[in-house]
């Protein structure tokens, strides 16, 4: 784990690569006190047990046979562990993910992680992905380790591949609107919108990165998500301002300015606009 200036908690691993299929509960609790934001990919199997955790600031309840799927940027708290848990996952460092192609890997299925990163397998999908983890786990533990970091990288593309396999009904299902071009647009906007959203706020600047009129690409974008893009981007900004005002004392100015804001006022007046109530109302509330 690493800090943000002493702030908001950031999570990193500080290899290219781990891999473990006996992940407990106890080794969960300590992540169970503060809400963080990740800055890894986590491929994550549910083996037994229950756990239930914020991802976005959004509720769930992962049960055996679920598979989480955590990109760089998610915001996570655990909130309630099952004392029978077991957790198969596979994680990558930002510094891993930068030398691979990761967004592109991952362009498929980024529109079901972005709306809902948790996805139930079959038993037999399920088992598989098990005994991979279980394999992988065994080969880092001998001595030398045996996992490089092209075999790390292909085991992500692997693991992707299957997921997509598994959901290729949905995926046909979410996708038939939209061309090649248009999921194209969308994985990009996705990674941009993940990547500078606290910089910039408009959307001119995501669409003159995909290289659309910004008619255009509001429309594409509307189409694949049932969500504006300022939506996307201000969907962001909130779950950011939220987790640290709620993980840290970090001033309201300092945070405002973090998140692109020119002065706790302009910040205050978006935050309450989106939410009902001012930054320290939230901040002070159960």
């Amino acid at each position: 784990m690493i800090h943000n200036n002493g702030n908001m908690p950031l999570m990193d691993i500080p290899v290219d690569f781990i891999v473990y299929d006996d992940i407990t509960s106890d080794l969960l609790k300590f992540y169970a006190s503060f809400p963080c934001k990740l800055q890894t990919c986590i491929f994550a199997y549910i083996v037994k047990g229950e756990v239930t955790a914020t991802i976005n600031l959004w509720d769930y309840t992962l049960k055996a046979g679920d598979f989480v799927v955590i990109v760089p940027g998610t915001f996570i708290q655990i909130k309630n562990l099952s004392n029978d848990l077991k957790i198969s996952f596979m994680g990558f460092s930002s510094a891993f993910l930068k030398n691979v192609n990761f967004w592109k890997v991952m362009s498929q299925v980024m529109l079901q992680i972005f709306t809902k990163p948790i996805f139930h397998l079959s038993e037999d999908m399920g088992s598989v992905i098990s005994d991979m983890l279980s394999l992988l786990t065994r080969a880092s533990q001998l001595k030398g380790n045996l996992i490089t970091r092209q075999m790390a990288q292909a085991m992500m593309e692997v693991i992707v591949e299957m997921l997509i396999q598994s959901l290729k009904t949905d995926l046909a299902t979410s996708d038939k609107n939209m061309n090649t071009r248009e999921q194209q647009i969308l994985s990009e906007f996705l990674q941009l919108a993940i990547e500078n959203y606290r910089e910039e706020h408009k959307i001119s600047f995501y669409a003159h990165e995909v290289n659309l009129t910004l008619s255009h690409f509001c429309s594409v974008i509307n189409k694949a998500t049932g969500m504006t893009p300022q939506e996307i981007i201000m969907n962001l900004i909130i779950m950011d301002a939220k987790t640290q005002l709620k993980a840290s004392h970090t001033p309201v100015a300092s945070i405002a300015a973090s998140l692109g804001f020119p002065t706790a006022t302009t910040f205050t007046r978006y935050f309450r606009t989106y939410t009902g109530c001012t930054p320290q109302e939230y901040r002070n509330s159960k």
